[in-house]
């Protein structure tokens, strides 16, 4: 039997070690940042397109519409966001980034992409391909798994 279990034990304890080291990141993220994992998202996602409503927004990232409404509030008292009502039907919020949340993603971007050019990456390129194939590969088998559970 435990021959049995063992793929499914080290596939959750590096999901687990994953998880670990994703909360460490978006906590130094928030504190270099003072953006939340979340309101870091929403601000890429802006950066993409030049307006979006909250339903859109929601479906891009794959959150619950409440959670991003209210992200996008904290974001426009911040200063980071425009957010206004769609002059075609007041029931839609839209938002838009401000100069000012610009100006912060273009922190963010310009220090990832120096990691991006650092020399462990250079050397590594191939196992970044790599790691980036078998995250799509596993992403298919959660999915798979979820569709087989809901059945």
């Amino acid at each position: 039997m435990k021959d049995k279990t063992k793929p499914y034990i080290e596939i959750w304890n590096l999901l687990d070690d994953i998880q670990s080291l994703i909360n460490i990141l978006a906590r130094k993220i928030q504190y270099q940042y003072d953006l939340t994992p979340q309101e870091l998202r929403v601000l890429i996602e802006l950066d993409r397109g030049s307006v979006m409503n909250i339903s859109e927004l929601s479906k891009a990232i794959n959150r619950d519409f409440g959670n991003v409404s209210r992200t996008c509030s904290i974001l426009a008292k911040k200063g980071l966001l425009n957010r206004y009502r769609s002059k075609d039907d007041q029931r839609i919020t839209l938002v838009s980034l401000t100069s000012k949340g610009k100006e912060k993603l273009n922190i963010f971007y310009n220090y990832n992409m120096s990691l991006l050019r650092s020399k462990i990456l250079e050397k590594n390129m191939t196992e970044y391909e790599t790691m980036i194939a078998g995250m799509k590969i596993f992403r298919s088998f959660v999915v798979e798994r979820m569709e087989a559970i809901d059945d």
